[in-house]
């Protein structure tokens, strides 16, 4: 005679452990939107003297999504990043003027989208800041960047056939390009934050609304700026500042001679989702 042992614990034939997720509620704590760029100062940073670089020489880039048919006609051009917004009309008309060798899959010439970079070669001759306010940082709003200007395909650009540039064996090649594009005077919205020690210099720049196209010229030209430090409890000391306000800015004239063709996505699709994206920068 054999006896076993069976714990009193343990699962009988007729009983089956079944496993159920069931949710707990749980209240999570509220966080208050906080602001990293504010401190607890007694009087915030002020601009006092803004000179603006003269004759800044630089390299303004533009990138655009291009539709070019089987025979190598430039049909539709969508852009993505400007230097300056004005620019758009003529830059257009440069490239649908340009004639391209036509895209090939298989040996066969296909349409297709395909992306578009400009360098355009220039500079800015002066500006003179018209208005400049420091404000004080918000403690319980963030700053928020505007977002580059989205491009808007239409239906008939979506509706274009067209072979995926990652799938042509070769991408369209500009067979000449050129564009010269007369400078202008025009006003421009400004909108920062500037890091300013306790010396009264600009230390750090985080854009929040300002063209690619000056970003180098001001912060080429903040390294001149001075400014009238916050005060502290104990003195002048190291703060962040937005300065809102307007530049005037005189740009000569811009241009190019080549385009650069990559495979990035370019479809319309692609190109405005390039354009929500691109980042304000430091």
């Amino acid at each position: 005679m054999v006896l076993l042992a069976v714990p009193a614990g343990a699962q009988r034939p007729w009983e089956q452990r079944v496993d159920l997720q069931v949710g707990v509620p749980l209240e999570l704590p509220a966080v208050p939107p906080t602001n990293p760029f504010a401190a607890p100062v007694v009087t915030p940073a002020a601009v006092n003297l803004s000179p603006l670089r003269e004759k800044f020489v630089d390299t303004f880039a533009a990138a655009a999504s291009a539709y070019v048919d089987r025979e190598g006609v430039c049909r539709r051009v969508l852009f993505t990043r400007l230097p300056w917004p004005w620019l758009a009309a003529e830059l257009q008309q440069a490239i649908l003027e340009t004639t391209f060798t036509p895209a090939r899959s298989h040996g066969t010439p296909v349409p297709t989208w395909l992306s578009l970079t400009i360098d355009l070669k220039g500079r800015i001759n002066r500006g003179r800041v018209v208005r400049a306010q420091g404000v004080r940082p918000d403690p319980a709003a963030p700053p928020v960047p505007d977002l580059a200007a989205v491009p808007t395909p239409d239906a008939q650009d979506l509706a274009l056939p067209a072979t995926p540039a990652d799938q042509v064996e070769q991408l369209p090649g500009p067979k000449r390009f050129r564009a010269r594009i007369d400078g202008r005077t025009w006003s421009q919205p400004v909108k920062l934050l500037a890091q300013v020690g306790p010396d009264g210099h600009c230390q750090r720049v985080v854009f929040l609304s300002w063209p690619d196209g000056l970003r180098n010229w001001l912060l080429a030209s903040m390294a001149g700026w001075q400014f009238r430090p916050a005060q502290g409890k104990d003195g002048p000391t190291a703060s962040w500042v937005q300065v809102d306000g307007e530049v005037e800015v005189e740009a000569g004239d811009v241009g190019s001679d080549a385009i650069r063709v990559t495979r990035q996505p370019a479809s319309p699709a692609a190109a405005a989702g390039a354009g929500a994206a691109h980042p304000p920068g430091e």
